[in-house]
């Protein structure tokens, strides 16, 4: 098998077992490998992202670490006469979609002898790389922001993870992980290549439970932007590999209150998004002011023909009420995707008959104590 890492800027490549994440530039890293996504190869006995384990990139069998990740449902939503449906990553094992990297970056970890890693979160990835680096017998430090979510706390603790709380903002987090990652191996689910190889498993699936077709349009919440660039990168490799014919339209939501890649977008890269401010919102799984892949992104977003819209925390309410009373408790930051969808639509990006897929990333069983805040406390419903 080949594998190694490019500096998605200067080209620069390095072998996969370096401890650093980013080229000399300062550019990140991506993966090159040479597995090929054959639908002979899909093993239907397995209910697993590994069903497509000959297209991804872990060389031994026996370093794979699974939770039974992925293979999440497809439903019809109703809402506004639109042709909508839902993919459901949040009844993920650790209640998100981030299992699919996490499950994928510690077999590799494992592969190559890693045993204690560092990583930084405002609360998913950081729980669900605890699971799993309970599972591959992994040490982990968890880095995580003071207003993370108490739930998401409690999760990364009782999986035997360090946990680490910082003061400040998300970008204060980072820098104290990577401080700390000086002495330890830094496991960055925004940064690490393996990470975004395990998230390009959701094109895999979503293609597959299609019947072998895309949607006309896939909308998702938007923050550091991991999820919309390895969705991007794996529409991209079945397109390659002769599985679709076209790559759907992809259109990220991001909160008015953290929105540098919006910013990005419509100036036509003329905002670096590392200078846009970040405020306070109930969408805390989008609220990051320095994506790491932010050019390829935006890349990606107009060679799909896709766009970008911000939503505020009123419509982020509103679009948890849709949700809630058709049966899907999911976190405000999925929320996003039904006001953002809604403005789609508005601005004609997208017509209300196309096939749209949105994502529900991450599962409100883990954020109970915010909806309270949100339903009970503030509205008295």
């Amino acid at each position: 098998m080949i594998r190694f890492f490019r500096c998605v800027n200067c080209g620069l490549e390095y072998p996969v077992n370096i401890n650093h994440l980013r080229c000399e530039c300062g550019a990140p890293f991506e993966l090159v490998h040479d597995c090929v996504f054959l639908k002979s190869e899909v093993d239907k006995e397995v209910r697993s992202i590994w069903r497509y384990r000959k297209a991804i990139p872990v060389e031994k069998d026996g370093s794979i670490v699974t939770l039974g990740e992925g293979f999440t449902p497809i439903l019809p939503l109703s809402y506004k006469g639109y042709n909508i449906w839902v993919k459901l990553e949040y009844v993920s094992p650790t209640g998100s979609f981030k299992d699919r990297g996490a499950s994928v970056l510690f077999s590799f970890l494992r592969e190559i002898g890693v045993k204690n890693i560092v990583e930084d979160s405002s609360g998913n990835a950081g729980v669900s790389v605890s699971a799993y680096g309970a599972r591959a017998g992994i040490e982990c430090e968890i880095f995580c922001p003071e207003y993370t979510s108490g739930g998401k706390l409690i999760q990364i603790s009782l999986y035997g993870a360090k946990l680490v709380k910082v003061k400040g903002s998300r970008e204060d987090t980072s820098k104290a992980a990577v401080k700390a990652a000086q002495t330890k191996y830094y496991a960055s689910h925004n940064w690490h290549p393996f990470f975004i190889e395990g998230l390009k498993t959701l094109s895999f699936e979503i293609v597959e439970q299609l019947n072998w077709n895309v949607p006309d349009n896939i909308v998702l919440p938007l923050g550091f932007g991991g999820l919309y660039y390895s969705l991007y990168l794996g529409f991209k490799q079945l397109l390659r590999d002769g599985i679709v014919c076209k790559i759907p339209r992809l259109f990220g939501v991001q909160s008015e209150m953290c929105c540098p890649l919006y910013e990005a977008f419509v100036t036509n890269g003329g905002v670096d998004p590392e200078y846009v401010q970040r405020g306070e919102t109930i969408a805390e799984g989008i609220c990051g002011a320095k994506p790491v892949f932010w050019k390829q992104i935006i890349g990606a977003v107009r060679e799909t023909g896709g766009s970008i819209v911000t939503v505020s925390d009123r419509e982020i309410e509103e679009s948890l009420k849709v949700l809630l009373r058709q049966g899907f408790l999911v976190e405000p930051t999925s929320a996003v995707v039904i006001k953002g969808m809604e403005k789609f639509v508005e601005i004609r990006a997208i017509k209300s008959s196309e096939k749209t897929l949105l994502i529900l990333t991450g599962s409100g069983l883990k954020t109970l104590d915010r909806l309270e805040e949100i339903f009970y406390k503030r509205h008295g419903l």
